[in-house]
């Protein structure tokens, strides 16, 4: 962890005691063994710092009064703390790690709310809680950043997946990409589709593009 992440951790500390109700030291380590890896060129603590500070600019929205912060925070913190590009269970080993960091408290409302939200994002599909809406729109909001900052967070993920040839990649992502389009909508919020939805789109369909064209050097 860089020395601009204590506030940071110090959230984390503070998230952790109001929810899990006991020290956070070894939770914390946890996770810094995962997000702090060198290989972690998206899915690090700047990701999980972005969901937060997402989360704090829409909280005070009518839309999602009466959510539970502290469980969207936990799933925040945790959604990615395992994430091994060779596998395909890293969302339910994370859900894991939340349940098992938490201990005793693991059977509580709000932490088995913030691992069934960590266990959505797998699929990314349409959930009737509004909590784990939320926390989906999120975590796919990159997808409607300013084609600069996009083409950044496409950039960090291909360097997560560089043992992929380029052949196999740029067919499988392409591929990804073209589910997320076929899509009703990205976003399940009004307010993150309103905001984020064309823009998105745009994004996609332009990454898509360039991954069917091929390489351009």
């Amino acid at each position: 962890m860089e020395a601009g992440d204590a506030s940071l951790h110090a959230r984390f500390d503070a998230l952790w005691t109001r929810a899990i109700a006991a020290p956070g030291a070894a939770a914390w380590r946890a996770l810094d063994t995962g997000y702090g890896a060198a290989d972690r060129h998206y899915h690090g603590w700047p990701h999980v710092a972005a969901l937060l500070a997402g989360h704090d600019s829409v909280r005070a929205h009518p839309d999602f009064a009466g959510l539970d912060g502290d469980a969207i925070d936990l799933a925040i913190v945790f959604h990615d703390a395992i994430y091994d590009t060779a596998r395909a269970d890293n969302e339910a080993r994370s859900a894991d790690l939340l349940l098992a960091e938490a201990g005793p408290a693991s059977g509580d409302a709000c932490v088995r709310s913030a691992a069934a939200m960590i266990r959505a994002t797998a699929a990314h599909g349409p959930s009737a809680d509004p909590a784990t809406r939320l926390l989906l729109d999120l975590d796919l909001a990159v997808l409607g950043a300013p084609p600069a900052a996009y083409a950044a967070y496409a950039a960090a993920i291909r360097r997560e997946y560089a043992a992929v040839p380029e052949t196999g990649w740029r067919l499988g992502r392409a591929q990804v990409l073209d589910r997320f389009l076929a899509r009703p909508r990205l976003y399940q919020t009004d307010l993150f589709h309103d905001l984020l939805e064309a823009a998105a789109r745009a994004n996609l369909a332009t990454e898509a593009a360039g991954l069917r064209a091929g390489p351009t050097d």
